[in-house]
Formats: C-alpha cells, sequence, structure tokens
C-alpha cells in the first residue's frame, strides 16, 4: 500500500526534482490548484459523494464552508482520481494545528480506502514572513 503523509520545509522542496510528478496545492505558483477555485469546479453533486465517503471513511462531518474543509474534500477528489501519487501542499494561510488535524484524517483514510497504493501527500512548511523561505519558493518554482 505504502501510502503517507509528511511534513518537509521549504528548503528540502528544493529536493522533489521534477515538478511533473506533483500536484501543487495553495500554491502562488501558475500550475498550483487554488483550494476555493478547485473546489468550486467540482460538480456539486460530485461534492456531495465526495463529503459522504469522507464521513464513512473518518467519522467526521467535516465543514465545506471553511478553507480546511474545502482542502480535506479537493485532496480526496485528487486522490481517488489517481492522476498523480504526489500531492504537495503548503501551510500558507492555516496554522500547523489545522495539518495535525489533516494529516490524521488522512491516515484514516488511507487505512480505510481501499484501491490506494503509494499516494503521498507532502506538506511544506512555509512562513511568507521569512525571506529565507520566500527566497527558496522563489527559486524553486522559477527554476
Amino acid at each position: 500500500m505504502n501510502n503517507k503523509t509528511s511534513i518537509i520545509t521549504v528548503k528540502e522542496l528544493q529536493t522533489l526534482e521534477n515538478k511533473n510528478e506533483y500536484i501543487f496545492v495553495n500554491f502562488a505558483y501558475k500550475h498550483s490548484l487554488k483550494i476555493g477555485c478547485f473546489y468550486d469546479e467540482i460538480k456539486k453533486s460530485e461534492r456531495n459523494k465526495l463529503i459522504k465517503l469522507f464521513n464513512q471513511l473518518t467519522g467526521i462531518e467535516i465543514r465545506v464552508d471553511d478553507t480546511l474543509g474545502k482542502l480535506h474534500i479537493i485532496l480526496l477528489k485528487l486522490l481517488i482520481n489517481g492522476e498523480q501519487n504526489n500531492i504537495i501542499i503548503s501551510t500558507i494561510g492555516f496554522h500547523i494545528i489545522s495539518f495535525e488535524f489533516l494529516i490524521n484524517n488522512f491516515k484514516k483514510i488511507f487505512n480505510n480506502l481501499n484501491g490506494l497504493a503509494n499516494k503521498n501527500i507532502i506538506i511544506v512548511e512555509c512562513n511568507l514572513n521569512n525571506q529565507e523561505d520566500i527566497k527558496y519558493l522563489e527559486e524553486y518554482f522559477n527554476a
């Protein structure tokens, strides 16, 4: 099975070489998925199915009226669609406790959803108040 969720620093992001092997979420990068926009593009009937599946897999009634809830649903959609095995999310705009909640939920999903193999959710800790983080982000996405 080998599904996992991990946290890396912006500096460690530099080691992920082929950007085509990853889906980026919540970055200021032209090919990155924007949480609200991508969520709104999902048909309402599919959103409802994903929300129901999320509840079945985790036992949690996820709130989708906030960004964190929407992020959970789009990650579930990306995992199920299977187009990419590696999803990279930035923590920009979130408290790290939000990602602890997300990590715990996706551990449950990885344990309970059959058919997922070699899926990776990589969380990049970003601090836009840190000039070094900004420098690493620019270097990575402008390379």
